[in-house]
């Protein structure tokens, strides 16, 4: 049974006179006096001996050590905090492998070891291990200022040269994972290991302040690492690990990243360790990793980066960067650009395909790997997919899953379905056909036709609506339960189920289900409506009616069942009701749309005024809800007659702290810049749908409500980009994609990617770090980037004056933007001097590679606009959120009126396919 931890109070005493040796039962302790009760407490039955504790005046940190490791590390003066360390754990035990010469590999690790004192002062434990061979190692603790630095001496003292293969430190923090996200004091893990940059950092659920922080020492690198298991080990770095990385590697781990041993000749010594400390949040955090001499990054795009896009880097270190050294050089230009707000600048255009490393060589020789992924332009990849899915589906009349749009296994090809699960079993067989997984595919589908719409993938859609929905997976509105979505495991057992109740022919109940339907609906809708000249089985007004009677279900099918209310969690794709009664109110459907609205301010009534923890969904601890909370906040700040202004400022301001502590930002590799974590803190599954989801939160934040919104639009960004790097696409030159080459797998996508060296996925498959060979949930994340698809114009304080996702030139007094981000409706400019924005309704775009114009005052903008030929109509042209110069606007000449919302109306000619509009503002 795990004992208690004995927790310490600061000391105002002097270190002089505050210190005294205490003997108890024959074991020597010091401590400060105020500690005395604590260690003589650690005496009594069922409680942890604690032998001393380290202080120092004004020290940071407040120890309790014991047995030659720190057993418990405070904050000082804010204990009420939490102990960083968890319930049992010994921070300072080490693990490794030597081998003598070329010899059997050995391994040791200090906890089955008796360590003698080396060295015992008020702020320095030291402890000598004697590892065999004449291997000695000293774990040393110090209170060094306002750090508490760990290092590890290590002297050969035999006759022999010796290699050390792995040497590896245990970091027994009390991680949200320990306690399956339970624990309120738990900390989420924030971390990059990958050389001499690395760092790692974690942080509580309310983002409370300060955060326990970890580097490298200078001289000492991090180059691999194993995640938290429940059974074994915590979480460990790895200073050295070419014996774990070789081992990995011939179980056929993709892990690429560098790793070395460490060689000692006979009398040699080496040093290796980190340094712990405590950061104020983001900003402090970045301003120590460039202090210490490691190397903070920011970019844009970001880090997975379509090839018609270049990089913009800024590096931040006390020591220079030497060089940039690209793993494939004829692939790669890398362009130096000088030094902006003390950084260094870059520019890097990646020309090959999937993982590319970039080793950053600083002036003192320390080495730190970047990964980025490049893919191919963000349009090719929106078509990609929706053609794969569309052609990969069941189309048997005599099967009752007729019409399935269905999940591929791309490691074997294998086109699976309810006779078919291949390597899916138990409960997850639902994964298949129904539930976010197998509903994300249509959804998807839907979203990229009122984008896009191809009729041959509008023909497949149909033949899912009409031959696995209506009827089967969804009652009719002649059933009992009109709309009604059946849930896990497929809709045929539940119908066809000998239980009349919830279990069984009433299993309607799982609310997550609905939204995605309404977004196949509501795009379909979008493509019949929007687009002239495609054919739809359905008119558009039918499926603008199955829209708004999905989404009503959702509010009451549930609840009247088994009394599942949907206003308590943000569920994924519902971000479209408010777009969807915008809709019905313009069809003349003022009924519905208010029935509707009732719905969804409830809802985000509940959300503003009293959820209080935004993490829980089905798990103790998710992060799947920031989409949703954002354009709840969204929705809330635009109407301050119906809600509050200073709740919804502050339910906004929350929940946006909350999006940014479950996102990679410090970490500067493609699968976790972006990223959402879920309660493993990035040890696994990241790139999930939420990335991009969540993304759209970070990226509308960042243009309507950070007061500076420059780091968070790289962010933003970033995220909306991210989980593209699941996609398997890829020209014939490169054997059509990265994580599974052969043509029959381009436009296949993955469901999340693993950055574990080896393990398993949640579907319980085996994976070896990368992509998963499902598709699972990802399309859910691909609908996000969607929605969140655009390009900005900003004078960046960092980057310089930029175009993310898009291309820029200056031409005098003109700013020429080519948008890139793949949707080309919506453009945003936060320049200095001029701030405005352009969103484009479905079904007209800016036109491809033709420059948007700026003129740099921002009083001008010239924009030229591509849409299919049909009748004369009108589209709308929304301005923006309060930022843009409405008043006075101007267009192609003529003054126009702008709504209370920011709209105007653009006049579509008959039989045209462009329209140029020039704006002026006043």
């Amino acid at each position: 049974m795990t004992s208690p931890r004995v927790r310490f109070a600061a000391s105002t005493g002097s270190p002089t006179a505050s210190r005294r040796a205490l003997l108890k039962g024959g074991v020597g302790a010091l401590a400060l006096p105020a500690l005395a009760p604590a260690i003589a407490r650690a005496a009594e039955p069922g409680v942890r001996r604690v032998s001393r504790a380290l202080a120092e005046e004004g020290a940071a940190f407040v120890t309790g050590c014991e047995g030659g490791c720190v057993t418990s590390l405070l904050a000082a003066g804010q204990e009420a905090l939490g102990d960083f360390i968890r319930a049992g754990g010994r921070l300072g035990e080490v693990r490794g492998r030597f081998r003598l010469g070329g010899g059997e590999w050995r391994t040791f690790a200090t906890t089955a070891l008796a360590g003698d004192v080396a060295e015992a002062t008020a702020n320095t434990l030291a402890t000598r291990y004697a590892l065999g061979a004449g291997l000695v190692l000293v774990v040393r603790f110090a209170l060094e200022g306002g750090d508490l630095a760990l290092t590890l001496d290590l002297a050969n003292t035999g006759g022999e040269a010796l290699e050390l293969g792995d040497l590896a430190l245990g970091l027994p923090i009390n991680e949200l994972q320990a306690s399956d996200g339970k624990d309120p004091q738990g900390l989420l893990k924030h971390s990059f290991i990958s050389g001499a940059g690395s760092h790692v950092f974690w942080q509580r659920k309310d983002s409370a302040t300060p955060w326990l922080a970890m580097f490298p020492q200078e001289g000492s690198a991090l180059e691999y690492w194993e995640g938290f298991r429940r059974e074994g080990p915590c979480y460990q770095v790895y200073f050295h690990a070419a014996r774990a990385v070789d081992e990995v590697r011939k179980a056929h781990s993709r892990w690429r990243l560098p790793a070395t041993s460490l060689h000692l000749a006979a009398g040699a010594r080496a040093q290796r360790g980190v340094t712990f400390a405590l950061v104020e949040g983001y900003a402090q955090m970045r301003a120590a990793i460039a202090e210490r001499g490691l190397v903070d990054v920011e970019l844009s795009p970001g880090m997975t980066v379509p090839t018609d896009l270049a990089v913009t880097l800024s590096l931040g270190s006390r020591i220079p960067i030497a060089r940039i050294e690209a793993e494939h050089p004829g692939d790669t230009r890398i362009t130096a650009l000088g030094t902006r707000a003390g950084r260094q600048l870059y520019r890097v255009e990646l020309a090959r395909l999937g993982e590319n490393h970039l080793t950053l060589v600083q002036e003192n020789g320390a080495r730190t790997t970047l990964e980025f992924f490049a893919t191919e332009p963000v349009e090719t990849m929106i078509a990609k997919r929706g053609a794969f899915i569309a052609a990969h589906r069941h189309t048997d009349p005599a099967m009752w899953y007729n019409g399935l749009l269905a999940e591929w296994n791309m490691q074997s090809e294998v086109l699976l379905g309810p006779d078919n699960y291949d390597r899916i079993g138990g409960w997850r067989i639902y994964e298949v056909t129904c539930d976010d997984p197998g509903l994300s595919k249509p959804a998807f589908l839907g979203a990229k036709l009122a984008e896009y719409p191809v009729q041959a993938e509008i023909d497949a859609l149909d033949e899912y609506i009409a031959h696995f929905v209506w009827g089967g997976l969804q009652q009719t509105t002649e059933e009992p339960w009109p709309y009604g979505i059946y849930g896990i495991l497929d809709w045929k057992r539940n119908r066809e189920s000998e239980d009349p109740g919830p279990k069984g022919r009433e299993h309607l109940w799982r609310t997550y289900d609905y939204p995605h339907i309404v977004v196949m609906y509501f795009g379909m809708y979008r493509a019949a409506r929007l687009h002239p000249g495609v054919s739809t089985r359905l008119s558009a007004d039918a499926y603008l009616e199955r829209a708004f009677g999905t989404a009503r279900a959702m509010f009451t099918v549930p609840d009247t069942l088994v009394g599942w209310d949907a206003n308590n969690i943000g569920y994924y794709n519902e971000i479209v009701l408010p777009e969807l009664i915008d809709a019905l109110e313009a069809e003349g459907k003022d009924v519905w749309a208010g029935e509707l609205r009732g719905f969804w301010e409830r809802k985000v009534r509940h959300f503003v005024e009293e959820v209080e923890d935004l993490f829980v969904s089905e798990y103790a601890f998710d992060s799947t809800g920031f989409e949703s909370t954002q354009a709840m906040a969204r929705y809330a700040l635009e109407r301050p007659g119906t809600f509050a202004p200073e709740r919804a400022r502050a339910f906004r301001e929350r929940q946006f702290a909350a999006n940014l502590f479950c996102r990679g930002w410090l970490e500067p590799s493609y699968y976790y810049l972006g990223s959402d974590y879920r309660g493993q803190g990035g040890d696994a599954y990241t790139l999930t749908y939420m990335a991009q989801m969540g993304g759209w939160g970070v990226l509308d934040y960042a243009l309507h409500d950070a007061p500076d919104p420059h780091a968070l639009l790289r962010l933003g960004h970033a995220s909306t980009l991210s989980s593209w790097a699941l996609l398997n696409s890829g020209t014939p030159e490169s054997d059509h994609g990265y994580w599974y080459p052969g043509k029959a797998n381009d436009g296949a996508a993955g469901g999340g990617f693993e950055p574990a060296a080896l393990g398993q996925t949640w579907l319980d498959q085996p994976h070896w770090h990368g992509s998963w060979y499902y598709s699972c949930e990802i399309d859910l994340g691909f609908c996000g980037a969607l929605r969140a698809a655009a390009t900005t114009l900003a004078d960046d304080p960092l980057l310089g004056r930029i175009a993310h996702c898009g291309r820029l030139e200056e031409a005098g007094g003109s700013l020429r933007v080519v948008p890139r981000d793949g949707v080309r409706r919506r453009f945003h400019v936060r320049l200095q001097d001029a701030a405005f924005d352009l969103q484009l309704a479905p079904g007209v775009r800016f036109a491809r590679e033709e420059a948007i114009e700026v003129v740099s005052s921002g009083t001008r903008c010239r924009v030229v606009l591509e849409h299919a030929a049909g009748p004369a109509r009108t589209s709308l042209l929304t301005l923006g959120r309060g930022r843009e110069q409405r008043r006075g606007l101007r267009i192609n000449g003529a003054a126009r009126d702008v709504d209370a919302r920011g709209r105007v109306a653009l006049e579509i000619a008959q039989g045209t396919t462009r329209t140029v509009v020039d704006l002026a503002f006043a």
